[in-house]
């Protein structure tokens, strides 16, 4: 029978369909490097009499191909919980792949955003976004007006494709492998192991994953900044692109609720001032973000 894997954008079920045919042959197979942390060129060069296919459930086609098929499977989901997953999987989202594959895709928004839409494809249009909600327009769009955009996509998470999807996913019947699994090799190991009751080592394999992941570098530097103010202990806050500035203002805004980061191109450049920003914001200025206000249920159930 065969196993159809579902994910969202960014959820490596790619990575995962290849794993999957993997322990099919009980031996790891070569696979296409890459620096975006995507194994879309590995799908693209699969055999065709693989037992294992997956669908992107956050893009339309696929998922409309998914719901044609007519023979039964044995169907497994990636799913993910927590915002910095969710994080991960829009920074995944954003660098994408396809033509420039080893190419940051973050990098060429910051540096071109019409540039950015004409060689990856993408399906949102970000010159037209720009335009209605900041009224810029233009090549290169300022970097606070970029960070205030990621800002606004976790800010409004619920709205976003991704999050829909993986929403409809945790309903679905199958087995369920978490996101943060997959980035685990210990325990996606376990699982995949007892899935399949054979023990494979693949850690050669997986450790490319993690190694040549630009979205899962930046995590992990976001971890750690977190982790700094939060314990207060100064480190240099450097190497983060706007997507992962944006989230670190979400993530402290949520989290106090009433200091809005509202910033200009320049971001803290270190994690004593980003705390001395939170503690010594005047009182007077103090009030909860707008978004907050209107989605005050969402946040109140959730959060």
């Amino acid at each position: 029978m065969k196993k159809i894997i579902l994910y969202t954008a960014g959820g490596h079920g790619n990575f995962l369909r290849l794993l999957f045919d993997c322990y099919d042959s009980r031996a790891t197979k070569p696979f296409i490097n890459n620096t975006a942390g995507n194994w879309h060129l590995n799908t693209y060069e699969a055999p065709r009499d693989t037992n294992n296919l997956c669908f992107d459930m956050a893009y339309d086609n696929m998922n409309k191909e998914y719901y044609e098929i007519d023979y039964q499977h044995d169907r497994f989901t990636i799913v993910f919980d927590t915002f910095e997953e969710f994080f991960y999987l829009v920074s995944c989202y954003v660098d994408r792949g396809g033509k420039l594959i080893d190419s940051a895709g973050i990098n060429l928004l910051e540096t071109n955003v019409a540039q950015y839409q004409k060689e990856y494809k993408s399906g949102a249009d970000y010159v037209e976004r720009f335009k209605k909600l900041f009224g810029v327009e233009g090549g290169t769009i300022p970097r606070c007006t970029l960070r205030n955009y990621f800002i606004l996509t976790f800010m409004t998470y619920f709205n976003h494709t991704c999050w829909k999807a993986n929403d409809k996913l945790k309903k679905h019947e199958g087995t369920v492998i978490n996101l943060k699994h997959i980035l685990d090799y210990k325990k996606l190991k376990k699982q995949l192991d007892a899935i399949f009751n054979f023990e494979l080592d693949f850690d050669t394999f997986h450790s490319n994953l993690l190694h040549n992941n630009r979205p899962y570098a930046q995590m992990l530097k976001v971890r750690e900044i977190i982790f700094a103010v939060e314990n207060k202990k100064n480190i240099d806050i450097e190497g983060l692109n706007t997507i992962s500035e944006a989230f670190l203002c979400f993530y402290f805004e949520k989290k106090h609720y009433d200091i809005n980061f509202n910033l200009s191109d320049g971001f803290f450049k270190t994690t004593n001032e980003l705390r001395s920003y939170i503690e010594f914001f005047p009182p007077y200025m103090k009030k909860p973000n707008n978004l907050f206000l209107e989605h005050w249920r969402i946040y109140n159930d959730k959060h």
